[in-house]
């Protein structure tokens, strides 16, 4: 047995937590006396002032006084629980990890001299038993040897112990530290701001403020509250995860229990820094004996066996490395209790991955799996073709009411993509490589969600985080995005949102942008920093439902100065195909794929042998990303496009 390996966890330093007390002390106490004395003083206007009908004006700070006060208690509140912590928690922590601290050294020198007494004691008998079995000199070297093991038996078990202890106590700091957060989540006051006349008053915050340098005379960064947050959320899962690379067995799956949405939070960690996760996580594991296969030891083959959704999810690894957590993750929910839908909806996914793995004709890989917090549907991401190496990288995402139980006809526009795609690169003679990606990590809702943003943003920043990870993993890329319904909403937000991320969008059948994505989007392609493409077909009727004046987003993108319109009514399609062109049909409703719905199928109406019209039925509606509709053939033309310009700059 080898020596105490484990580290120490860190105790936070109750001198920081005092001055983290008296900080808010000050503020607190500040706050009343600045708000009293306002009152005070405001109460006092009478004397000088006085206009009849204005008699209410000396207790329009009453409201807000109380509010403020209210505030004040609840701070005061949470001084006491971290006064405590400082007081008792932490310096009792601090004085277990100063001993075992201490004996980790005093173990490890018993264990190693331990270690070596056995080994002198060994090879004395071996030596003695050569010269004279039957001797006394070999009985009294057999009985210092029995000796010398049972000492360094006694070491590994001081080891064991310690190591024992070096778990619990990392155990009862998180114990400790749960315990205060739950505390100060308790607390509550002062949320429920009141104006001059008792009205609810709302405030929003963007500007964090000032974050100092970490060394002298280093930069000065202003961070706005969103990225304040996002990098918060970024630290708090990276450290997650790297405990749960080595807690105890037990202690991480009743963790992973009770914290179902932990799979999808992990995709916000930041991209730079899952690669570096990763790389360190991966430097301290192994495969099997013969170097393949999967991980047996180190904190990889112990995430592999128990989250494996804490690797597969991070943006920025391989494609590879993701592919092969995920599978992981999917054979593990498959195996697990699931309701009808989610196992039908998983079983799609699986029997896509087998079917790939054999023809492998695109690529396949898994970039993301998990099972969305509020209604456990599966959420994932799918790339086709070489993601890593691509020279160009087309993400496509759905509308409304679409989850993976569309996986089906939305992996079948992929693949034709990325295939199309291809195969007219390589007849213009181009040597560009390519990838499609399916974004299907959002939940878009239904039509009661249509006319809100909320939905919409969320999608955007899973979006952001995915082709963050792309540009971190493979920075040369350019980054497309092919954009439906109300996917055309959250993806254009998320472009206006990370100026210079994406290269070139298509829009079809936008349910609108907002106005001030509209604004941003207008400057971003007046700089020349994005293409922006957009299409709506006569026939799709659904679209501008999305685009009423109630919408938070009525904004009809082919408005947007310097958007390029193409067609999806069907026609001629310079350059597509074998020869100079070929004709694409019109795209007949709403929907993005082929569809066998009534109210997409209608085509007019004909006289019927009485005289009466009859309605003309379509046996199928061809859709807007439909192989054989001219917005699919003119989207593959200006990709082809795209990547030509891209090779001119490189």
């Amino acid at each position: 047995m080898s020596a105490v390996s484990a580290s120490l966890p860190h105790v936070l330093d109750a001198a920081a937590v005092e001055a983290l007390v008296e900080q808010i002390t000050s503020a607190a106490t500040t706050l009343q006396s600045a708000m009293l004395d306002a009152q005070e003083r405001w109460k006092r206007i009478p004397e000088v002032f006085d206009v009849t009908g204005a008699e209410g004006a000396a207790i329009m700070l009453d409201p807000p006084t109380a509010s403020m006060q209210d505030f004040v208690t609840a701070m005061f509140e949470g001084r006491r629980v971290l006064s405590d912590a400082a007081t008792y928690v932490f310096p009792s922590l601090k004085t277990r990890r100063e001993e075992l601290a201490a004996r980790i050294i005093t173990v490890n020198q018993e264990h190693a001299d331990a270690q070596a007494d056995a080994q002198t004691a060994e090879t004395a008998y071996w030596a003695a038993f050569d010269r004279d079995p039957d001797s006394s000199t070999t009985t009294s070297a057999r009985a210092d040897r029995m000796d010398a093991l049972h000492a360094a038996d006694s070491a590994d078990r001081a080891v064991s112990d310690l190591q024992s202890d070096i778990e619990r106590f990392r155990r009862d700091i998180d114990d400790a530290e749960e315990s205060i957060a739950g505390e100060l989540k308790r607390i509550s006051g002062g949320d429920e701001v009141r104006g001059a006349w008792g009205e609810p008053l709302r405030v929003s915050q963007t500007y964090w403020g000032v974050v100092e340098t970490s060394y002298p005379m280093g930069p000065i960064t202003h961070l706005g509250l969103a990225e304040r947050l996002e990098l918060s959320l970024s630290d708090a899962s990276a450290a997650r995860l790297e405990w749960l690379s080595t807690a105890d067995r037990s202690t991480v799956e009743a963790w992973i229990a009770s914290h179902p949405d932990f799979a999808s939070a992990v995709g916000f960690v930041a991209p730079d820094r899952a690669i570096r996760l990763w790389e360190g996580l991966e430097v301290q594991s192994s495969r099997g004996s013969d170097g393949e296969g999967a991980w047996a030891t180190g904190p990889l083959a112990q995430l592999f066996a128990l989250a494996p959704f804490a690797i597969g999810n991070l943006n920025g690894l391989r494609a590879a490395d993701k592919t092969e957590f995920n599978r992981e993750t999917l054979r593990q929910l498959l195996a697990g209790e699931l309701s009808d839908t989610q196992r039908e909806q998983l079983s799609q996914l699986s029997d896509m991955l087998d079917r790939a793995m054999q023809t492998n004709d695109p690529p396949l890989s898994l970039l993301s799996l998990f099972l969305e917090t509020d209604d456990g549907s599966p959420r994932a991401s799918i790339g086709f073709g070489d993601v890593d190496r691509a020279d160009q990288i087309t993400t496509l995402t759905h509308g409304i009411a679409t989850d993976m139980g569309q996986l089906g006809e939305w992996s079948g526009s992929a693949i034709a993509m990325q295939q199309q795609l291809e195969w007219e690169l390589s007849k213009h003679g181009s040597s560009a490589g390519t990838a499609t990606v399916l974004f299907m990590e959002w939940d878009s809702g239904d039509a009661g969600n249509v006319w809100n943003i909320e939905r919409p943003d969320a999608g955007a920043e899973r979006m952001a985080q995915l082709l963050r990870g792309f540009e971190a993993n493979n920075p040369n890329a350019q980054l497309n995005l092919g954009l439906h319904s109300l996917g055309t909403t959250s993806g254009t937000q998320m472009v206006a949102d990370n100026p210079g991320l994406v290269d070139n969008v298509w829009l079809y059948g936008s349910a609108g942008v907002t106005d001030d994505t509209a604004r941003v989007l207008s400057s971003q392609i007046d700089d020349g920093f994005l293409t922006l493409h957009a299409t709506h077909a006569e026939d799709d009727f659904i679209a501008p439902i999305g685009r009423w004046p109630v919408s938070e987003h009525s904004i009809d993108p082919r408005e947007i100065d310097g958007v390029e319109v193409f067609s999806a009514d069907g026609g001629w399609v310079p350059g597509y195909g074998d020869g100079t062109g070929e004709h694409g049909e019109r795209t007949e409703g709403h929907n993005s794929q082929r569809s066998t719905e009534w109210y997409y199928r209608f085509d007019g109406f004909e006289p019927s042998l009485t005289g009466d019209p009859v309605p003309v039925m379509d046996d199928e509606a061809v859709g807007y990303l439909d192989p054989m509709s001219q917005s699919f053939k003119q989207t593959i033309i200006d990709l082809v496009d795209a990547a030509a310009a891209q090779e001119a700059v490189q």
